[in-house]
């Protein structure tokens, strides 16, 4: 193991792979972590962490239905950041194009997802709401 390797660093892996997996539902390769994390250190270099980002990772939460949540009350921007990142680093990757451009031309299939994104966004936010109050990331 790399003797460089601070603590610090390894709580970033940890985040960067957990957070990656509430969005993608994949694990991300060694590149998008080491790429989070570097971004991670100039964005974020001068403020705290987030009791909210820590809780999420750590209790292992719904990171995008507490993101929903949160940003609906004006909240919680340090999380939305971070999701942002990780969906910037992915969507410029081949293995990723499928969940970022839709290859088929299809106005029945283009209703369902409309659909099934209102249906998913409103379990989202309820998932979110609850979990706020229960973990108390306010």
């Amino acid at each position: 193991m790399d003797e460089n390797i601070t603590d610090s660093d390894k709580r970033l892996a940890s985040e960067a792979r957990y957070l990656h997996w509430c969005l993608f539902r994949l694990s991300p390769d060694e590149l998008t972590v080491e790429r989070y994390r570097a971004v991670h250190k100039k964005l974020f270099a001068h403020e705290q962490p987030s009791l909210a980002v820590s809780r999420v990772v750590d209790r292992r939460l719904d990171a995008e239905a507490v993101e929903f949540a949160l940003r609906r009350r004006r909240a919680g921007t340090e999380l939305t950041r971070k999701l942002a990142i990780l969906c910037y680093l992915a969507e410029v990757r081949r293995e990723y194009l499928g969940l970022f451009i839709n290859r088929r031309n299809s106005r029945i299939r283009a209703w369902t997802d409309i659909a099934g994104a209102m249906a998913s966004s409103l379990w989202k936010l309820v998932k979110g709401e609850y979990a706020i109050r229960r973990h108390g990331l306010l």
